[in-house]
């Protein structure tokens, strides 16, 4: 019997994230960061400043005036209201690759900056009067108006208003870029995913031809020996080629849908070696609902029976045992002849099985394994130990 020693390969499947375009969805999702990172962001410094200096006295040309906390309160939200379109033409500048436009979206971005908080002491004078009852907001909004280039008065408006407003900006940025990266990520993901199901799909199409043309070869040796025979070998063939046909169109299938095709495949055999073979399959019930590469169990166990059967009147008897070990699936297929003596080489793979070997590696890059060598009892034995995947992995959407 002739195995192939495969290189452990695989592949990663991962859920499919809802596709949010360039249109009204990704102004959805950017508007929903600024209400709540951004909002999230101005009321923490809000609840701080509050805590931290109390109310607020101040005077305007009519004498003096107080801000509550409540006032400043409001004037937080009030200022944000302002701050929040600022954000949403700021962030949808993005950030360009070359020097001279990330230049523009920075000075952009500062004189936006500039605008809002210019209005910030305006917005404030209008929380006090809307909270606290001031009437001096008239004579406010004369002393704060132009600020008169007064440097001293813009180092105090600076001071108190832009870290609220660049921290609510850097943190809205932060993450809409991380949410554009994680969905590039997962697009990746998704056409790699997508990419090796489509290679998996054609080696599991390149098994029919192979195994038609060694089951027509067989049915031609009968026709004229055993018509009967021969009828009913095609009869399983074509149950066979029904669910190898299937196969195609997912490459991907669980482990009892593989043994049930196995089953079909295995008929076709008993048609034509009839009493000199005999198969055992041991399928562990944890296993059944796990998900394998399709048809990749009737290669290996098609290597079993044409290298075991040499004689035409020797008996072979071939067991495939599926078995589950946490989160992995240990598949043994064995047969009771020729008694080798160490693992086979690459040098003595054959076609069918240089074919199992490029769908693992299409399907599990490192995560998989196979091992051929001596059976402990008799004959040989081939060994796969291959993750479990489930069907919300296999089939993401």
């Amino acid at each position: 019997m002739s195995f192939q020693n495969s290189i452990p390969q695989s592949v990663s499947f991962l859920p499919q994230e809802t596709r949010l375009g360039s249109g009204a969805a990704a102004n959805s999702e950017l508007w929903t960061i600024i209400w709540t990172v951004g909002g999230f962001c101005w009321l923490c410094v809000a609840i701080i400043g509050i805590l931290w200096f109390w109310p607020v006295r101040g005077t305007v040309q009519s004498g003096e005036y107080i801000v509550s906390s409540e006032a400043r309160l409001v004037h937080h939200i009030l200022l944000f209201l302002v701050a929040a379109p600022v954000y949403r033409i700021g962030i949808g500048l993005g950030w360009p690759a070359k020097g001279l436009p990330r230049l523009q979206v920075v000075v952009t971005n500062v004189v936006l900056s500039l605008l809002v908080i210019r209005v910030a002491p305006i917005v404030l004078l209008i929380s006090s009067n809307l909270v606290d009852d001031s009437k001096n907001l008239a004579d406010g909004m004369r002393a704060w108006g132009p600020l008169r280039g007064n440097a001293k008065l813009w180092m105090l408006v600076l001071r108190l208003w832009l870290p609220p407003y660049a921290l609510g900006l850097i943190a809205v940025a932060l993450v809409t870029t991380w949410r554009r990266s994680h969905r590039d990520s997962l697009r990746l993901a998704q056409l790699s995913a997508q990419l090796a199901n489509a290679r998996l799909a054609t080696l599991s199409a390149q098994l029919h031809p192979h195994f038609l043309f060694n089951s027509l070869h067989a049915i031609s040796g009968l026709v004229a020996a055993s018509p009967v025979q021969a009828i009913e070998m095609i009869a399983r063939l074509g149950d066979f080629l029904r669910i190898a046909i299937d196969s195609t169109k997912n490459p991907w299938t669980s482990v009892a849908a593989e043994v049930s095709g196995l089953e079909a495949y295995l008929a076709v055999q008993r048609s034509r070696f009839r009493d000199r073979l005999r198969v055992k399959l041991e399928v562990g019930p944890q296993s059944s609902a796990a998900f394998i590469p399709a048809l990749l169990l009737q290669p290996l166990v098609e290597n079993a029976i044409e290298h075991g059967l040499a004689g035409p009147d020797e008996t072979l008897e071939v067991t495939v045992t599926v078995a589950r070990a946490h989160d992995r699936l240990i598949i043994f297929v064995t047969n009771t002849s020729p008694n080798i003596r160490g693992p086979l080489t690459p040098a003595a793979f054959g076609n069918g099985l240089r074919n199992v070997s490029a769908r693992l590696q299409a399907a599990y890059s490192g995560r998989a394994s196979i091992s051929i060598g001596p059976d402990p009892a008799r004959g040989t034995r081939a060994e796969l130990n291959i993750p479990i995947e489930t069907i919300a992995r296999v089939f993401p959407n």
